[in-house]
């Protein structure tokens, strides 16, 4: 399998080459045709027919160049609009956990199996939509089963800022451990966390 997928390789190689040596060759057949028979126009003639072909090819490159960035933004909404709901649904998550653990406001107990669910769901559907820093910050995050606080806390940090990112936010002027703190009551909380 792999010796004929190598000859296809190479066939195609070979392939694009004897064309790119065609084109090439006829290619400046045809350009310096053009341009002699160029010098036996009237200057009345190739100059508006220059002026003309020039202007017609900048209207067709610019017109190439807005539909592309056109289509690369609908394309960019549309699936920005699918990793906000991934993102929500793993946000809601983490919340769902932080709240559960602050005795304080007496929820019921967060079901572990029901979490890990949920967060599996996250990461599936993040294979598809997401990019390469949120899977590398998921992936990570979900090889630290139960660690310490801080090293949860920092994960989620990570998948955050990798979030951000993909959506096209900054994350200019936040510093480190932000998200980690904002999870938190106060940075005191974070303090004793880190063992201070």
């Amino acid at each position: 399998m792999k010796v004929i997928s190598s000859f296809f390789a190479l066939l195609i190689a070979l392939l694009a080459a004897a064309f790119f040596i065609f084109f090439v060759l006829y290619g400046w057949q045809i350009a310096v045709a053009v341009v002699s028979g160029a010098k036996t126009l009237a200057p009345s003639v190739y100059v508006p027919l220059t002026v003309t072909i020039f202007t017609a090819s900048l209207g067709l490159a610019a017109t190439l160049i807005t539909q592309s960035k056109n289509r690369k933004r609908e394309v960019e909404a549309a699936l920005r609009e699918r990793k906000i709901a991934i993102y929500l649904d793993f946000l809601e998550a983490v919340e769902r956990l932080i709240l559960a653990s602050k005795p304080e406001l007496k929820m019921a107990p967060i079901d572990e199996n029901e979490l890990v669910v949920k967060l599996v769901k996250v990461r599936t559907k993040a294979v598809l939509w997401s990019s390469p820093g949120v899977l590398r910050a998921l992936n990570n995050f979900g090889k630290l089963g139960m660690v310490e606080p801080l090293a949860m806390l920092r994960a989620i940090e990570d998948v955050q800022r990798e979030m951000r990112k993909d959506l096209g936010l900054s994350n200019l002027g936040l510093n480190a451990d932000f998200f980690s703190k904002l999870i938190l009551t106060s940075d005191s909380e974070f303090e004793k966390l880190r063992g201070y």
